[in-house]
């Protein structure tokens, strides 16, 4: 046997799933010996097969991590040949469906195989259900830990965020490790033009249940256009000398030669990322900056480990990211397309702290932490999709600031979590406008975190937007508002008639969101009105000005497009008067 951690002379089973290392040969072969069943059968004691016992599933060198779920500590028995655990089906039964949801929130489509279980439990009524661990088990370990699911991070090496993370050392794919093999089953999928409703009503309802149909579903228009990057995801990767050849490529990369991989196209793809991915690394400042420009725009598959290495947002990097996702990694959150929203939507149905794509309208808290195409050179551009600003309030009032900061950079400190709240804050304000009254009310009703990401003013800001008027004479005296949120709690709420001066006063400042609502405003008085004219003149100036800034790389194209569109509003508010800013705009 292998020198593996746990209790007993052969393994606790639940580490097996990812510390078998030295008994798998390439990635993804099945690991030898220390085979394991999971079988139904008419008989309620140990014994040896009967040729009319059904295989359920079976497993290769470590107890898949979804067969716990099924039995409880009681249902050990040392036979002759070491450990089986037998039930009952129907008590199986009813362990699987309390139990599974669970499971597919921490694995996904890769949890798919519990249907088969479900299905043959479901259509063996009376009968038993028997694992045989004996080959791995020659005593019994400490059922009661291994039986209890309460706390999946019982596997660090697999987990990020609560979701189950492929390795390469469990010897499979991530539905090995979780459900184990199962015979076919045909599954009818959900169609893939009811996805993105579903995937959203999932993640409002906290409804994983169905959550490996959306997923595989999701999964199956995608893996054909990735196939090139599935050979070479990173849980592949491995040494294969080719430093020479590597090099080679990168000389041909920096120089614009034609075919510039040609030097590894005999070599097995995973030996070929490794190598791209170690040159790369060791590549001296000059000749990065070489090899940014000429990988920009890059769609050769060899492509991504060298972007990767070097940081470069380009296609190929992204194309990556998707495979790794169909491959059991973490979701392709710095990919601007509807299946990679979808997909990272998808994970945070059953981890609530796990990123949305930062390209999803409904991120704005994740958009405010600053996680953007992080630590990348390039940019991309958010996709458009159905709106849910209900469901991002919701999210963003319900985040702690303690998973708020894991967003963060590790060095960065408690400032930066104030000004991504601030930012989330005015997010979330103008986005109450689109919800609902009752909607509205439930959401004020929500309870907050101990420690919440959204507090103080900033929360405040957001209730006012919602309607809660309560709020608005504390945060019109409290110096730490923010007055870009307070305007658009104020637009949301429908108050602008409570806080004209204030209102007339930010306009004089020359504040256009602020003049355009005193202009939106029924009831406003001359000398409100006025000075929300005056404001036109100095947003007129301010138009080249952020352009320029902009140009320059002094902010952001999300701060440009934030200061055009205050602007356009105060153009709208104006009328006829507003003419000349319309066109500026236009220009």
């Amino acid at each position: 046997m292998p020198s593996q951690a746990g209790s007993g002379p052969k393994n606790n089973a639940r580490r097996s799933t990812h510390s078998s290392r030295g008994r798998f040969g390439a990635p993804g072969a099945p690991p030898v010996g220390i085979d394991l069943s999971l079988h139904l059968t008419s008989h309620s004691a140990p014994r040896p097969r009967d040729p009319a016992d059904r295989l359920v599933a079976s497993a290769r060198g470590f107890v898949p991590i979804a067969w716990w779920i099924l039995f409880v500590p009681g249902d050990g028995v040392m036979g002759p040949y070491g450990l089986a655990l037998i039930t009952r089906t129907d008590a199986a039964l009813d362990r699987l469906r309390r139990r599974g949801p669970e499971i597919r929130a921490a694995a996904g489509r890769h949890a798919l195989g519990l249907r088969a279980i479900e299905a043959a439990l479901t259509g063996a009524p009376s009968m038993f259900l028997r694992a045989e661990l004996h080959e791995l088990y020659e005593r019994v370990p400490d059922l009661a830990k291994l039986c209890d699911l309460d706390r999946l991070d019982v596997w660090p090496q697999q987990l990020e965020r609560g979701r189950i993370v492929a390795t390469k050392q469990h010897g499979g794919s991530l539905a090995d490790a979780v459900v184990g093999a199962v015979p076919e089953h045909a599954v009818e999928l959900p169609d893939p033009a009811t996805l993105e409703a579903r995937t959203l009503a999932a993640l409002r309802d906290g409804d994983s249940s169905e959550l490996d149909l959306l997923e595989e579903a999701l999964a199956r228009q995608l893996v054909e256009a990735y196939a090139p990057w599935l050979e070479l995801t990173r849980r592949r990767w491995g040494r294969g000398s080719l430093e020479a050849e590597a090099q080679e490529v990168l000389t041909a990369l920096a120089e614009g030669r034609p075919e510039p991989f040609a030097p590894l196209a005999r070599s097995y793809v995973h030996h070929a990322a490794y190598a791209l991915s170690e040159a790369a690394g060791l590549c001296h400042d000059r000749r990065r900056w070489v090899l940014h420009r000429a990988l920009r725009g890059a769609t050769e598959p060899l492509a991504a480990p060298v972007a990767l290495a070097l940081k470069v947002a380009c296609p190929s990097l992204d194309a990556l990211y998707v495979a790794e996702w169909l491959d059991g990694g973490p979701p392709p959150w710095t990919v601007a397309t509807p299946e990679a929203a979808l997909a990272c939507r998808l994970a945070a149905v059953g981890a609530p702290a796990w990123l949305l794509s930062p390209h999803d309208p409904i991120a704005a808290a994740e958009r405010a932490l600053g996680r953007r195409d992080a630590g990348f050179y390039g940019t991309a551009k958010p996709v458009a999709l159905a709106d849910a600003p209900d469901l991002a309030v919701s999210r963003a009032l319900g985040l702690s600031a303690e998973a708020a900061r894991g967003w963060l950079p590790e060095d960065a400190g408690d400032d930066a979590l104030a000004t991504a709240a601030g930012a989330a804050a005015e997010a979330l304000c103008k986005s109450a406008r689109e919800i609902d009254g009752p909607t509205r009310a439930a959401l004020r009703d929500l309870a907050a975190p101990e420690t919440p990401f959204l507090a103080g003013a900033d929360r405040a800001c957001v209730r006012l937007a919602l309607g809660d008027l309560d709020a608005l004479p504390t945060l019109l005296a409290d110096e730490a508002t923010r007055a870009a949120a307070l305007v658009a709690a104020l637009r949301s709420a429908g108050a602008g008639d409570r806080a004209l001066d204030w209102l007339a006063a930010r306009a004089r400042s020359g504040d256009p969101a602020a003049a355009a609502l005193v202009l939106d405003t029924p009831g406003a008085d001359d000398t409100a009105l006025a000075a929300a004219r005056s404001a036109a003149e100095p947003a007129l100036r301010y138009i080249p000005k952020i352009r320029d800034q902009w140009a320059e790389g002094l902010i952001s194209t999300a701060e440009l497009d934030r200061a055009l569109a205050d602007i356009a509003e105060l153009a709208r508010a104006l009328g006829p008067d507003g003419a000349p800013l319309r066109e500026a705009l236009a220009d």
